[in-house]
């Protein structure tokens, strides 16, 4: 029955979008602007576009609370992100090996449902046990500021360490952005879809990514606004936690449905291993190869690492510029319920921003170039990020003109580190990742099924590793050092990286357009 209606939303759908569009078939102006799918792939790209938006809605109501949790807790603060990231590239390294070994021998179905359950589980027992026991599971407050002074040079581990929980829940919410959107979402669509259908579809995509932002936005204002009179109460956002995560479940539920709903009635077997032009024989394509062997192969290819630089370079810029941004929110807005209502704001507008960046780079991509819509995420983070960085390290010298806007200096870092952050992420969703999708697709098996896996969750952990080791090895060698304090390196360090990332888009262009096309063709046609 489920299905049925499913069908049957489906087709109305596309009449009413195009009723004589198919493929092979040019669209209108306003249709090829909006939604450049044909009728017979409605009912792939509808159901995926869900399956998108349900694992942005759930990695935002997870992201923003990691945040929260960690920042505001006693004796706690934003250095201690720097930590918890080592804890994420343990837990990143853990399940590449386990994932290329299980690869062989456990369907991708099997293994899909497998890592959404985990996740299910994981924030039940968080939401309704870890959390509502804090006061017995973890440290004492007292404790923790008494061993900060004890030991200065790691006064920022400390809190990390004292609340366990809070570190667990903060390692399992980056890995939901690893591993479902990057790992699970990713893979599979790369695995039913051509490139000629990529350049249409994946903006499609990061716009459905973007409305499940905006939900999630949504959802985060509405709790805390409804939770005002307990403002001040840090025990009172359990009743939060509780509430959001029960969505979080349940939209688990509605994604391993889509997922198999895509499955059983809108891909062949044969699509989910082979292009249009490959062989159209049914066979599956089983590597027998060890985790090592895999890693070895993979460096050896200059095009995955050209893939890899660029992840890393992504993940150490909007590192270095997000910690500092997030001390600054913390000094702004204080209390739990104070800091998720900035941030569902921050999220709304974020989704906001995806939706019409999709909408900007659907059409950027397939008229301009490929190297060009790569370029658009370091051009765009290196402006706001330096420009957030100026007014945070000379905020005496721009005192006057933010005197006469209205704001205080501290204000107008926050909202220059804002826009950096929906700039940057709202690029990650729809010119980064779709780019960086795209050239995955024209590779042989092996480079694309584990090489992805390797260069999505290593490089992405190397990335925010390396960024936080950075900043964590300023704060360890002084003291008294803060997420402010060190600044001045970390902005110089910025200018860095964005050259190697540059550098890398450049190298990947001319190998995608070899692989892809055999030679290079006329660059508009990417």
């Amino acid at each position: 029955m489920v299905q049925m209606n499913l069908s049957s939303l489906l087709s109305l759908y596309s009449w009413f979008m195009d009723t004589h569009a198919h493929a092979g078939q040019s669209f209108s102006k306003v249709r090829s602007f909006l939604f450049p799918i044909y009728k017979n792939e409605f009912k792939k790209i509808i159901p995926m576009g869900l399956m998108m938006a349900l694992i942005a809605f759930n990695f935002w109501l997870a992201h923003n609370a990691k945040d929260i949790i960690i920042i505001s807790a006693p004796e706690s603060g934003a250095e201690v992100i720097h930590f918890l990231k080592v804890g994420v590239f343990v837990f990143s390294i853990i399940f590449v090996m386990i994932y290329t070994w299980i690869s062989n021998f456990i369907s991708q179905r099997a293994i899909f449902y497998g890592i959404i359950s985990l996740f299910m589980g994981f924030f039940l027992l968080f939401a309704f046990v870890i959390y509502p026991h804090q006061d017995i599971c973890h440290m004492a407050p007292e404790k923790i500021a008494h061993l900060k002074i004890l030991y200065s040079h790691f006064k920022w581990l400390i809190p990390a360490i004292g609340y366990w929980g809070f570190a667990l829940f903060y390692i399992f919410s980056e890995m939901w952005s690893v591993l479902v959107i990057t790992l699970l979402f990713w893979q599979f669509a790369n695995q039913i879809t051509t490139v000629e259908q990529s350049k249409r579809c994946y903006m499609v995509f990061s716009m459905f990514n973007g409305l499940g932002a905006i939900v999630a936005g949504l959802f985060l204002l509405f709790y805390a606004h409804a939770k005002e009179e307990n403002y001040f109460d840090p025990h009172a956002y359990g009743d939060t936690i509780k509430e959001m995560f029960l969505f979080f479940v349940v939209s688990c539920a509605l994604i391993m449905a889509l997922y198999y709903w895509i499955n059983k009635y809108t891909v062949r077997e044969r699509e989910q291993y082979h292009t249009q032009d490959e062989s159209p024989t049914p066979k599956k394509n089983k590597i027998q190869l060890s985790f090592l062997e895999s890693f070895k192969y993979i460096l050896k290819s200059r095009y995955v690492g050209y893939i890899a630089i660029m992840t890393i370079a992504f993940n150490v810029g909007i590192n270095f510029v997000e910690v500092t941004w997030k001390s600054q929110i913390k000094i702004l807005h204080q209390t739990h319920h104070g800091i998720q209502g900035y941030l569902g704001n921050v999220t709304l507008y974020m989704g906001i921003i995806t939706f019409l960046m999709a909408l900007i780079g659907l059409n950027f991509v397939r008229r301009v170039s490929w190297r060009r819509s790569a370029l658009v995420t370091p051009i765009l983070m290196g402006i706001t990020g330096f420009a957030f960085f100026a007014l945070t390290l000379f905020d005496e010298a721009f005192s006057p003109l933010i005197s006469f806007l209205g704001v205080t200096p501290l204000m107008m870092s926050v909202w220059m580190g804002q826009a950096n952050n929906l700039l940057s992420k709202s690029c990650k969703f729809s010119f980064f990742d779709v780019t960086r999708e795209m050239a995955y697709i024209p590779l042989d098996a092996e480079l694309k099924v584990k090489g992805k896996a390797a260069v999505d969750i290593m490089g992405g952990r190397v990335g925010k590793l390396a960024g936080s080791l950075v900043q964590g090895f300023f704060l360890s060698l002084i003291p008294c050092a803060t997420q402010l304090s060190i600044a001045p390196y970390i902005a110089l360090l910025l200018a860095v990286v964005l050259v190697f990332w540059v550098v890398a888009i450049r190298g990947l262009h001319k190998e995608f357009l070899y692989v892809a096309y055999g030679k290079k063709p006329d660059e508009k046609s990417l």
